[in-house]
């Protein structure tokens, strides 16, 4: 009897020790699993309009902000026709060290550039009709080392399809024959008739950024919460849109929605609700063998 009973206590033991490993990894997947997000509009004085959805994505291994932008020009309600109706490029302002990282041909932090999930390529020379989850990186260029000055006054951190100041993201197929980044080509238009010839995305594009939080030291720096609650907060007034080369800036307008509540993911939430019911069930346990 005495031996049974001792099998019993080891046997609890165990599962007291699996359950309290569960209730913590399922705690800690529910948080490193969030992601932030803030959504801003834009408007130029010539009447464009474009939203871009900024997002940190979880990632273990390194930060990765994911910028959905999209050009939302209602045809015909610009003066603007031809190259310069086309959307850009988007700039805005890391924080203090904080760079989009080189990447290179480094599949483990790479930039890259898809087609939007409700759109298509249109008119490219090379390639055409690419749609919803189309790769069109090598159409697009980041300022990976940090400030450039565009033709606003203003240096930005940014992403654009014109070549001056930016580094080509190497990745996919050249679309549309050019040799060097091609301008306004492979840019945004909500209005394919206005794009005068020129090879767009109609009218939106997912870019995904690798950031280092501190290029200057070994290995990859994650950029820590609070420079990110700081960058979104930040582009409110901080950031900015461009239509052809130079041709308008679009600036943020009011209201700009607040950044959004962090969202477990689906499987995440299943998991963290486990290890919490887990854990008012071990409680409960304690409870009842106390009295």
């Amino acid at each position: 009897m005495k031996k049974i009973l001792e099998k019993l206590e080891r046997g609890q033991s165990m599962r007291k020790t699996f359950l309290v490993v569960f209730i913590t990894v399922a705690l800690a997947v529910g948080i490193v699993s969030n992601s932030e997000a803030i959504l801003i509009n834009y408007q130029t004085a010539t009447g464009q309009t474009a939203t871009a959805d900024f997002t940190f994505l979880a990632d273990a291994a390194s930060t990765r902000l994911q910028i959905i932008l999209t050009e939302t020009t209602a045809p015909e309600a610009s003066s603007l026709i031809g190259a310069n109706a086309i959307l850009t490029g988007i700039g805005f302002l890391l924080p203090d060290a904080v760079v989009i990282a080189t990447g290179g041909g480094n599949v483990l932090y790479p930039n890259r550039a898809y087609v939007g999930a409700t759109s298509q390529t249109v008119g490219f020379s090379v390639i055409t009709n690419l749609g919803p989850g189309g790769e069109v990186s090598y159409e697009w260029g980041a300022t990976f080392g940090g400030e450039q000055p565009i033709g606003n006054g203003t240096s930005y951190d940014f992403v654009s399809t014109i070549a001056a100041q930016v580094t080509r993201l190497p990745f996919g197929t050249n679309a549309d024959s050019n040799a060097a980044l091609g301008g306004p080509q492979g840019g945004l238009l909500n209005d394919s008739a206005a794009r005068g010839g020129l090879g767009v995305i109609d009218n939106s594009v997912i870019i995904t950024l690798s950031l280092d939080a501190s290029p200057t030291t070994t290995g990859w720096q994650q950029v820590s919460a609070a420079q990110k609650e700081t960058f979104l907060a930040s582009l409110s007034t901080n950031s900015v849109v461009e239509f052809g080369s130079d041709a308008q800036f679009g600036t943020p307008v009011s209201p700009v929605p607040v950044p959004a509540a962090p969202v477990p993911e689906p499987a995440t939430m299943l998991l963290l609700g486990s290890g919490l019911i887990g854990l008012a069930g071990f409680g409960r346990k304690k409870l009842f063998k106390k009295r």
